[in-house]
């Protein structure tokens, strides 16, 4: 057996301008940003997290902030260290996090300046920034001890525990905007409607289960379920488990529209009805897919009706090649 050690070797760390801008092609639109970054305070055991954003042109922002356990400085530093956790390493079976990636590239798709402050019960606040300009400037992976204006902590001074995530120079949805522009200012408050409505459907069974608690400026986002069990009589046709009951397998079907009244309708999404047809994959009670075939047949009339919950577990990552 070759022993690898013998042989002469180099380190070769990535450059930091380089790999931080990569980070910031993962896929990620800001529905999908903000639901990773709540993954993290639903690991963190938080029972309410706090949606803010304000339309300022440039200096617009956004901000998560909730009440769940918070960091130490050496949990602080290894959050805001990319790549910081290995898939490999066995997880809490509440825990919704993968590749110690999410925090990191959630944000920077979105923003240039990512700033998290935080604090453990009967600690100190503490707060580190990635300013991005700054990472290309110097090309060093400088983590800065930085907070842009203390009234962003106001929130967090208040609360026993917890973690706020600031957003700021946010150049893919905002760019260099004026404060004045009615047209970008009319697509920025869009997103967040789309924002309110894809929080409502990823994290439905937490907030019905009173798990979480989501508010959206101030706002309280009401959870929408996809099955209509309650209020529009979507019907439980079949019931299966898999892997010694690992994975819940339930295949629903909704009444026809045509059964709906106007206010059934308007809560049904009817304009989306079509779309919606398919699996919707959970994972650990998180949607993390859904409205697809995923590859079996294409969406068609006949199937319109027909949604199927698959519930896994986050230690089947592997056999389900969860990406």
């Amino acid at each position: 057996m070759i022993d690898l050690f013998d042989y002469i070797s180099e380190e070769t760390p990535p450059k930091a301008n380089a790999m931080i801008n990569t980070f910031r092609a993962f896929g990620y639109n800001l529905q999908t940003a903000i639901a990773g970054i709540i993954d993290n305070s639903i690991s963190a055991k938080a029972t309410t997290v706090w949606i803010n954003y304000a339309w300022e042109g440039a200096e617009s922002w956004v901000s998560i902030l909730d009440d769940g356990a918070g960091m130490d400085k050496a949990e602080l530093v290894d959050a805001m260290t990319p790549g910081s956790k290995d898939p490999n390493d066995e997880r809490d079976e509440n825990d919704l996090g993968r590749f110690g990636l999410g925090l990191k590239t959630s944000s920077f798709s979105q923003c240039k300046i990512l700033t998290v402050a935080t604090k453990k019960q009967g600690e100190q606040l503490l707060k580190r920034c990635w300013n991005l300009d700054h990472v290309n400037q110097t090309g060093k992976w400088s983590l800065l001890d930085y907070m842009s204006d203390n009234i962003f902590l106001e929130g967090l001074d208040k609360l026993n525990s917890g973690t706020l995530v600031l957003w700021q120079s946010l150049d893919r949805l905002v760019g260099n905007a004026h404060k004045d522009n009615d047209a970008a200012r009319r697509v920025f408050l869009e997103e967040f409607e789309a924002v309110e409505k894809h929080l409502g459907l990823v994290f439905h069974r937490y907030i019905d289960k009173r798990k979480i608690k989501l508010y959206i400026n101030g706002a309280l986002i009401q959870a929408w379920d996809p099955f209509m069990k309650e209020e529009m009589g979507g019907q439980l046709i079949h019931n299966e488990y898999l892997n010694g009951q690992d994975i819940n397998i339930k295949c629903y079907v909704l009444p026809h529209i045509s059964k709906l009244n106007e206010e059934a309708r308007k809560k049904a999404r009817i304009d989306e009805w079509y779309a919606l047809q398919g699996f919707y994959i959970y994972r650990n009670e998180r949607l993390l897919l859904y409205g697809d075939w995923l590859g079996l047949f294409s969406k068609n009339e006949h199937y319109k009706n027909a949604r199927i919950l698959i519930d896994i577990p986050n230690k089947l990552d592997h056999e389900w090649k969860i990406d």
